[in-house]
C-alpha cells in the first residue's frame, strides 16, 4: 500500500515537471482573462495555487507574503481555485494579506498539473515548467529562497537574453 502511494506521489511530480504552461489562464478582479504566454512573455513566473478553504494555504500565505516583501524581483501570480474570487478578496483582506486576488477554475489548474494544495510551479522565461511543488513551502528555508532567486537573477536572465540574440543573429 505505501508503495502505491508513494508511486503515486512519483507520478505527480513528474505530471507536474513536465507541464506546459503557455495556455495557463486566470482571471483578475475585474473580470479580465489572462494567459501566461501573453502575460508574461518571456519573463520567469512563480505560479502558486491555493484556496480559502485549504488549512495549508491558509497557514502558508502569511509567510509567502512576508517573503515576497522582502524580494520584490520574484513574480509570484497568486491563483485562487476559490468557488468565486469575492472569496479570495475577502480572504486576503481579512488576513492582511497584500497579494492581488486572482481565479482560475480546477481544468486549467489541471493542465498545469496540480494535484493538490497548495502548489507552487517554477516557470522559466521561455515558458517551460522548471520544477513544481505540492504542499507547504518553507520560504524561509534557504535552499528555496536560492532556487527562486536563481531564476529571478539579473544574471541569469541576461545569459538567456545573449543566447538568444546570438542565435537569432
Amino acid at each position: 500500500m505505501m508503495k502505491k502511494i508513494f508511486l503515486g506521489f512519483i507520478a505527480s511530480l513528474f505530471l507536474l515537471t513536465s507541464a506546459q504552461a503557455a495556455d495557463f489562464k486566470w482571471m483578475n478582479n475585474k473580470g479580465e482573462l489572462f494567459s501566461l504566454s501573453e502575460a508574461y512573455q518571456g519573463q520567469p513566473i512563480v505560479v502558486h495555487f491555493w484556496a480559502s478553504w485549504c488549512p495549508p494555504c491558509v497557514a502558508e500565505m502569511p509567510e509567502m507574503s512576508a517573503w515576497l516583501k522582502e524580494h520584490p524581483e520574484v513574480k509570484v501570480l497568486p491563483v485562487s481555485l476559490d468557488n468565486d474570487l469575492e472569496t479570495a478578496q475577502v480572504f486576503l483582506q481579512q488576513h492582511h494579506i497584500n497579494l492581488p486576488a486572482l481565479l482560475t477554475d480546477s481544468s486549467q489548474s489541471g493542465r498545469m498539473g496540480v494535484r493538490g494544495l497548495p502548489t507552487t510551479i517554477l516557470i522559466d522565461e521561455h515558458g517551460k515548467v522548471i520544477t513544481g511543488r505540492i504542499g507547504m513551502q518553507n520560504w524561509q528555508q534557504k535552499s528555496w529562497t536560492n532556487q527562486l532567486l536563481e531564476l529571478f537573477s539579473r544574471e541569469h536572465i541576461q545569459n538567456i537574453g545573449e543566447i538568444a540574440h546570438a542565435e537569432h543573429n
